[in-house]
Formats: C-alpha cells, sequence, structure tokens
C-alpha cells in the first residue's frame, strides 16, 4: 500500500511539472508561431497552433532593425552588471564585516531598488541633456547602476554574510592582506552567489524599458524600445514576435549557463551545496 502511495505521488508531481512546463513554453511557442505566418492569419479564431502557411518576411524585417538596438541592450546589460557585482562585493564585505553605517544606511540603499522609475527619470533627463549624454549608452547605464547597484549589494552581502569569519581571520593569521582575503577565500566560497546576483541584474537591466525609452531618441534604443516600436497601421505582431524571440536568447542562454548555481542557491545556500 505504501509502494502504491509513493507511485501515486510520483506520478502526480511529474504531471504538475509537466503541466507548468507547458504552460510556461506556450508563450514562446506562440511567439514563434506568430512570427511565421502572415499578419492576417495572426487574428483569427481558433488560432492556427500549427501554421498552415509559413513566411519568411517577419524575421527579414525584424533583422534588419534589430543589430543596432541588440548591440546597445549588451552594451548596456553587460556593463551595469559588472559595474554592480564589482560594488556590489567590495560595499556588500563591508556592510557585512564592518557594520557600516550601522542598521539604518544599508535598508536606505536598498530602498532605492523599489523607488519607482518615473521619479528620477524628469532629473536624469535634464541633467544628460545639460551633459550631453541623451541618446547615449552611457546615460541609460547610470540610470540603470541607481537601481541595480543596491540590488547587488544587498544580496551579496547576505552570501558574505554565511562566510564564518573565523576562515578569513586564519588567513590573516598566515598573512594574508584583506584583499587576498575576499579574492582567495571568500570569492570561491560566495560564487555561486555571485553568478545569481549578476544573472537577476543582467536579466532587469535587458528587460528595463522607461529609462531607454525616455533617455534615447534613435542612436542608444534598446531591445525593449525597439520591439515596442515595431508599430505601422497597427502592431507588426510578426516581426514583433521574431525579434522578441531574440530578444530573450541572451537572459535564456545565461539561465542555462548558471543554471547549477541557481539550483544550488534557491535549495540549499551557497555554502551548503
Amino acid at each position: 500500500m505504501a509502494r502504491l502511495g509513493r507511485v501515486v505521488s510520483k506520478v502526480l508531481v511529474n504531471l504538475v511539472v509537466a503541466v507548468a512546463v507547458v504552460a510556461a513554453l506556450l508563450p514562446v511557442y506562440w511567439l514563434f508561431v506568430t512570427s511565421l505566418i502572415p499578419w492576417q492569419r495572426v487574428m483569427t479564431y481558433p488560432p492556427e497552433l500549427i501554421p498552415r502557411e509559413i513566411i519568411k518576411f517577419n524575421w527579414e524585417w525584424a533583422l534588419s532593425k534589430i543589430p543596432l538596438p541588440l548591440r546597445n541592450s549588451l552594451i548596456i546589460a553587460s556593463s551595469v552588471t559588472a559595474i554592480s557585482i564589482a560594488v556590489g562585493l567590495l560595499s556588500g564585505y563591508a556592510f557585512a564585516r564592518y557594520r557600516i553605517g550601522g542598521p539604518h544606511l544599508l535598508f536606505w540603499i536598498l530602498s532605492l531598488r523599489f523607488l519607482p522609475g518615473i521619479v528620477p527619470v524628469v532629473a536624469f533627463y535634464i541633467m544628460f541633456d545639460k551633459l550631453g549624454l541623451l541618446d547615449t549608452p552611457f546615460a541609460v547605464i547610470i540610470a540603470h547602476l541607481i537601481i541595480d547597484i543596491p540590488f547587488a549589494v544587498w544580496m551579496i552581502k547576505s552570501f558574505i554574510e554565511e562566510v564564518p569569519p573565523d576562515m578569513e581571520e586564519a588567513a590573516l593569521v598566515d598573512g594574508c592582506s584583506r584583499i587576498q582575503v575576499i579574492t582567495k577565500i571568500v570569492l570561491p566560497l560566495i560564487a555561486p552567489g555571485l553568478a545569481v546576483t549578476a544573472f537577476f541584474c543582467f536579466v532587469w537591466s535587458w528587460n528595463e524599458f522607461m529609462f531607454a525609452l525616455i533617455l534615447t531618441e534613435s542612436r542608444a534604443y534598446t531591445m525593449p524600445v525597439t520591439i515596442a516600436g515595431f508599430r505601422g497601421a497597427g502592431i507588426i505582431w510578426g516581426a514583433a514576435s521574431a525579434a522578441a524571440l531574440v530578444a530573450t536568447l541572451p537572459s535564456l542562454v545565461l539561465a542555462i549557463l548558471f543554471r547549477r548555481y541557481l539550483v544550488r542557491v534557491f535549495t540549499y545556500g551557497v555554502l551548503k551545496a
């Protein structure tokens, strides 16, 4: 009887997982189908889950429009991620080990993460206009750092606090400098946490829309702004779907590369895996 119960439980778990996977992949599949069919068939009912006619115009049109936005998005998201991790590591270590600012400074820094983007965007626009930085990736990078750095500091601080201080003290007694302690002791232990933090910083910057829309005009457009601008007499659904599929690739690749770290951090913790 107990064996039958385990079999039934396993079947139910697998069924739930299968339903969740299908629900997660269905929008991606629908984007793919929409990118291949003529626009006249997009709004038909019932929808064409299997396309009866395939065209390549949507992909050709989309690929002709996205090289510059794709490059801008890669530059912006990669720069924001690298800077956020570098600043977050040093600041997170200071907060974790030296309790700088007491209990309130760190919370104030984190509160910037929840700041509505519409609040500082006007000030950013005026400031960057005066500095001649509007419509440049640099302007968007600065705006994104205001949001991503607090998140990185908070996340990395929590991972560093999981590292036993005795390990660092032993290294210091052996003659290591503080920098050597960070690079040789702390960094290897929190590597999964750094990977997860970098992943979320990249994804947020890659998908951010409002700052990129307001602070750019034509030369520094990012992928979300470009996809939203696929409008003619109406929305060009096929081309927008094709561009959206391309825009999902960097995040998907990172998720695949970091999947081991994601599982370790979310299930066992950075030090228990």
